[in-house]
């Protein structure tokens, strides 16, 4: 795994990203921006962090990512959330994440709901 990886955005623009270890959790409570992405670079989940002591959201989120094979996580530390915005903005339309959502599973109501209601309707 590398220490720190460079993503490029739809616009052209490289954004830098520092791993994340597996083992720590510390992460959680940083604001910026969160990738996960699979062992073959591929791009998972992209996630904004709140910079939220505990934030336990986090966690569901990596392990909504895992579901979809992500293996690794990196940061984007970012305070301003307007520009974190924008840099979240142009890389889900560089990048196209497989797990292209606004908010996860765990957010949003249960999973089973999502697909469900669309089908009842």
């Amino acid at each position: 795994m590398f220490q720190s990886i460079n993503f490029c955005g739809f616009s052209g623009q490289s954004y830098k990203f520092e791993a994340i270890k597996l083992r720590d959790e510390s992460w959680t409570s940083q604001a910026g921006i969160v990738l996960f992405t699979a062992a073959d670079g591929r791009v998972i989940k992209l996630a904004e962090q709140f910079g939220k002591v505990e934030d336990i959201t986090a966690i569901w989120r990596w392990r909504e990512a895992q579901r979809f094979g992500a293996t690794h996580m990196y940061i984007r530390r970012q305070k301003d959330r307007n520009v974190r915005m924008a840099e979240i903005d142009d890389l889900r339309t560089g990048l196209n994440p497989v797990c292209d959502t606004q908010d996860s599973a765990f957010e949003a109501g249960s999973e089973s709901a999502r697909i469900i209601m669309p089908l009842a309707a």
